[in-house]
């Protein structure tokens, strides 16, 4: 039953996708504008996560390949940070208030959050960046917030290349209400997934030589549909993909297609967690050359 397909409902008023209509202001974290120390070097602003073991892991991978389930390019790790328990506030002379929280992970080549809670009040701003500061994420406000402050729900942040990030959270002078960030996961990316075609090596595709790229000649009439179809995140360490679809009716329902197998199992299917999932939109080959074991898409920031 693996090649079957499935399709869901996308209802965006009910649970995040890691996306950046989310709404994604597209600047820069208030510490690279600002005159702000580093961070101390302590076990509360800086965690240090284990180093995998490729060996158990290359055998799980190949497990899971042979039973059908999707790749998986990173390892899920559990752990427990919170603004209460971890990281760091630093008062600026102005008032404004900063948290932050620096993750590292040894070796990997990206690492991309989960969190079982996020709500943040208006005003408020959340980065994410590379610790040598050429990658960020950001800013996350309160329109990214999918519950409330009484319920928040789960959130899911994209891929920052490098072994260390840094998480910060910037409370403007005035604003009484902290909000909640609580990361459940971080994921240890240990497969390169290569999201921008200003780069020239990865190692994610299975494309064989009889595949038609979409921007060869044969692909020119389907330039409009192509923007439908999507690379998944599923549970911030699998990869799959998908389309947007429309129905008879022609009612613009955003019914999103996928085959079963990429929905992680059983319970997957029953009741998928989608505040995990990411959706990576315009994925695909810049050019009409077979490029095998490289996939490319446009955007390196998801979106939906």
């Amino acid at each position: 039953m693996k090649n079957l397909i499935f399709t869901f409902t996308l209802f965006l008023s009910c649970f995040t996708i890691c996306v950046y209509s989310q709404i994604n202001t597209r600047e820069k974290p208030i510490s690279f504008r600002r005159n702000i120390p580093g961070l101390q070097n302590n076990e509360r602003t800086r965690k240090h996560l284990p180093s995998l073991d490729m060996n158990k892991i290359e055998q799980e991978d190949k497990e899971d390949d042979a039973n059908g389930m999707p790749p998986r390019f990173g390892y899920r790790q559990k752990v427990d940070y919170n603004l209460e328990n971890s990281g760091e506030w630093d008062t600026l002379s102005n008032g404004d208030r900063i948290w932050r929280l620096s993750i590292s992970c040894p070796e990997a080549l990206s690492i991309n959050l989960l969190y079982d809670k996020f709500w943040i009040p208006d005003s408020t701003e959340f980065f994410i960046y590379s610790n040598d500061q050429k990658h960020s994420l950001g800013a996350f406000t309160s329109q990214n917030n999918k519950g409330t402050k009484d319920n928040p729900k789960g959130f899911a942040t994209g891929l920052v290349y490098g072994n260390e990030i840094t998480l910060e959270y910037y409370v403007p002078n005035g604003v009484k209400d902290i909000g909640e960030i609580s990361v459940a996961y971080v994921i240890h990316g240990y497969k390169y997934i290569l999201l921008s075609n200003d780069e020239n090596t990865g190692i994610f595709g299975q494309s064989q030589s009889c595949n038609i790229n979409i921007n060869c000649p044969e692909g020119q009439g389907w330039q409009k549909e192509k923007n439908a179809v999507a690379l998944i995140l599923i549970n911030g360490n699998l990869l799959c993909t998908g389309s947007l679809i429309n129905t008879t009716a022609n009612d613009n329902r955003p019914l999103f297609l996928t085959a079963d197998h990429c929905l992680d199992g059983g319970d997957a299917i029953n009741a998928p967690n989608l505040n995990y999932w990411s959706f990576y939109w315009q994925y695909e080959s810049p050019d009409c050359t077979n490029i095998g074991q490289q996939h490319y898409i446009q955007q390196l920031e998801p979106r939906l």
